[in-house]
């Protein structure tokens, strides 16, 4: 393949982060900073859900259902599940606010109360994080507690340091969907693939948002090259195929390279997204329903 592409900043314009506080408006539009804050993340799950994202609960909410366990277990693994990626979102979104001034996929009113109190959006997204281990710890056990430490580690560690490295930030995002997952205690199986699904899509998601993550001045897959991007899919797409190989066949696994195919076809990337997320969720429906694929 030729050489990587590169994005230069003259293209996009200078990142935004060194301006972005001096622009976001400062006066207050809720009564208080707690209802700011509850509101702001609260909204940081409810925003991309809106977007089509939200994938990870559903996988683990379907898995709930499935592994059929006592009314309060399951109470208490969507509890977590919910409290660990509304945490989750909302520390993203609260690391990124600044930059993210300028991206028009980006909610602003979530972004100005973020900018506005950030030491308080730090201290609040700790503590949801501290109450969901505790919670996970006390109504789960050590193991669904241990997933949560871990995922919340992966979640402030992409942010802060691996989010704008070429590949290790789809490395990364594949060890956080498989930590999520390992918190209601999916197979190991399952794990790997939950992981794989969460990696292939966020790559679609870093295509889409290659522009605004340029400007920003993070360097993700896409951003570094869409060679490279392509790369990456087609060791994905492998991966996905020897994953599914055994409870699909080799010809049910070969949907695997369905990703890989809308790369290369469908122009919009966000457009590929969506169709990728409904053939996985094809595939993970079809595997809950084989005996035994979920336990």
């Amino acid at each position: 393949m030729s050489a990587p592409e590169t994005v230069e900043h003259a293209v996009y314009g200078a990142p935004p982060y060194a301006t972005t506080v001096r622009t976001v408006p400062v006066a207050a539009t809720r009564p208080t900073a707690l209802a700011d804050l509850s509101w702001a993340m609260l909204a940081s799950t409810l925003h991309r859900i809106s977007r089509g994202e939200g994938a990870l609960l559903a996988v683990n909410l379907s898995l709930i259902v499935h592994q059929s366990a006592s009314l309060w277990r399951g109470v208490a693994q969507t509890l977590v599940s919910v409290f660990a990626i509304g945490a989750m979102y909302a520390f993203n979104d609260l690391y990124d606010a600044p930059g993210d001034w300028n991206n028009p996929k980006k909610d602003r009113a979530v972004i100005k109360i973020y900018v506005e109190h950030r030491r308080a959006s730090v201290l609040a997204t700790f503590v949801l994080k501290l109450v969901t281990l505790l919670i996970a710890f006390v109504a789960l056990g050590p193991i669904a507690a241990g997933a949560v430490l871990g995922v919340m580690i992966v979640n402030v560690a992409y942010s802060v340091a691996f989010k704008g490295v070429p590949v290790a930030d789809v490395v990364w995002v594949w060890l956080w969907g498989a930590l999520y997952a390992t918190i209601v205690g999916a197979p190991g199986p399952l794990v790997v693939l939950i992981g794989l699904m969460t990696a292939v899509c966020h790559l679609f998601q870093t295509l889409d948002d290659r522009v605004p993550d340029a400007a920003n001045g993070i360097r993700t897959t896409a951003v570094r090259s869409p060679i490279l991007a392509g790369n990456v899919l087609i060791v994905l797409s492998l991966l996905v195929f020897l994953t599914l190989r055994a409870p699909l066949g080799a010809a049910g696994a070969l949907t695997a390279f369905t990703p890989l195919a809308l790369f290369f076809a469908v122009r919009n990337p966000g457009t590929a997204w969506l169709l990728t997320k409904a053939y996985f969720g094809v595939v993970w429906l079809y595997l809950l329903g084989i005996s035994g694929a979920a336990g």
